[in-house]
C-alpha cells in the first residue's frame, strides 16, 4: 500500500457524468417510446428491435465501456 497522493482528473470525472446522465435520460425516452409502440401494436416485436439494439449499444459503449476493450474508445 502507497501512501502517496493520487490526482484527480474533474475534467474528466464531469465529461463522465456528463455523459453518463445524457445516456441515462435517452434510455428513459427510448423506454417511453417503446412502452408507448408496445401498447399500441397488436403485434410489436419487429417494430421495437431498432430500439433493443440501439439501447443495448448505449448500455454497452456508456456504461461498460466496451469501446474501450478493442481500442477505439477514449475510455
Amino acid at each position: 500500500m502507497t501512501t502517496e497522493a493520487m490526482t484527480v482528473d474533474r475534467e474528466g470525472f464531469k465529461r463522465a457524468a456528463r455523459k453518463g446522465v445524457t445516456a441515462a435520460a435517452l434510455l428513459s425516452v427510448l423506454t417511453i417510446i417503446e412502452y408507448s409502440i408496445a401498447i399500441g401494436l397488436p403485434n410489436p416485436l419487429l417494430p421495437l428491435i431498432p430500439f433493443v439494439v440501439v439501447k443495448g449499444w448505449i448500455i454497452l459503449d456508456t456504461f461498460m465501456h466496451v469501446r474501450a476493450v478493442f481500442g477505439d474508445g477514449d475510455h
